[in-house]
């Protein structure tokens, strides 16, 4: 189905509140991301070649749009880019479809924060960076762009390992704080880096800061005001992710400034608690994409359409399990849809 509106032009608009001819069909969101086991065996690239080499990164990634029609490319494809460039080791596997992880978490205090000196050279941020370059010299006229950057307390958890972080939510908090305005100030110099690299938008993805691990108090005082701050500091178009249950914070997601709020609740439940905040969702990325049928995943699609949402997404981007056919089922039944 041909549309009046490039892929670019649809994309942007919907998150800016412009008109479109039809919802997007996008993984811009989301801890998953655009890249399966069957685009990484189309491309003959693995999973550890694109993280390591920026040309191989942005392969895979426009290897995908091409693959399942879905209206952005992204990069990168895992949340170890800011531990690793922080000193933190990382677990790389040989497995197809496994992403890799973080194996140590070395601070210990707030004396251990130390700022890099040349933060945009460590790691693998350079790849990224060079990623994001390519594609959009490749296809940055028609396709928007889109990249991630770990958010603050999911990044303060790593540095100092999720439970030990978690515990000082309770017994430690001028230690939280500390960590989370390192964070802060980390994730605004690289997500500052990626829109200068070419990036049309930016996701900040707070997976850690969901109710399945913190309270709506404890959201509101340590996350809320670092998720503000990085809203107010970029001039680009920002997305918000954060997963699992956050029932009892959408009005607070809304107020944090995000072009765009992410989630994995009902469209129809969200959509009166944000305001004019965009809502990208709401397709299984699980239950549906990975053990669904094509059409499963169309139903679930067209009833994510009815209840208004606005970027039609997987919950929390694409697992690497996904059938190629459920992921082109998404963009069928949006075309369905409009039919």
């Amino acid at each position: 189905m041909m549309g009046r509106f490039s892929h670019l032009q649809r994309v942007l608009s919907a998150l800016l509140g412009g008109e479109v001819d039809r919802v997007p069909v996008t993984s811009i969101a989301g801890c998953g991301g655009t890249v399966t086991i069957g685009a990484l065996e189309t491309a003959g690239i693995s999973l550890t070649e694109a993280h390591k080499d920026s040309e191989k990164m942005a392969s895979l990634s426009i290897s995908c749009h091409k693959l399942t029609g879905i209206e952005n490319v992204r990069v990168p494809f895992d949340f170890v880019v800011e531990p690793e460039a922080l000193g933190c080791d990382v677990k790389w596997w040989d497995k197809p479809g496994l992403l890799p992880s973080v194996k140590t978490h070395p601070y210990k205090s707030p004396e251990d924060l130390v700022m890099p000196k040349n933060l945009l050279e460590e790691g693998g941020i350079p790849v990224v960076l060079g990623a994001i370059t390519s594609m959009r010299e490749q296809v940055g006229d028609f396709l928007p762009i889109s990249s991630h950057v770990l958010g603050p307390f999911s990044l303060a958890g790593e540095l100092a390992g999720v439970e030990n972080f978690l515990r000082w939510t309770l017994k430690k908090p001028e230690f939280v704080h500390a960590f989370i305005d390192f964070s802060t100030e980390i994730v605004i110099e690289y997500a500052k880096a990626q829109f200068r690299a070419g990036s049309h938008i930016v996701e900040i993805a707070d997976a850690m800061a969901s109710q399945d691990m913190i309270g709506p108090h404890a959201f509101r005082r340590f996350v809320k005001p670092a998720l503000t701050k990085i809203a107010d500091s970029l001039g680009g178009i920002r997305v918000l992710h954060i997963c699992g249950r956050t029932a009892q914070i959408w009005s607070d997601l809304a107020e944090t400034g995000f072009n765009g709020l992410s989630v994995e609740a009902e469209i129809a439940q969200v959509k009166p608690l944000v305001g004019n905040t965009k809502i990208l969702g709401n397709v299984s990325s699980k239950n549906t994409l990975v053990l669904g049928s094509p059409e499963d995943v169309k139903a679930e699609a067209k009833k994510a359409l009815e209840e208004g949402v606005d970027l039609l997404e997987p919950k929390c981007g694409f697992s690497t399990s996904t059938p190629i056919e459920n992921i082109q089922a998404l963009v069928e039944a949006r075309d369905e849809f409009y039919s």
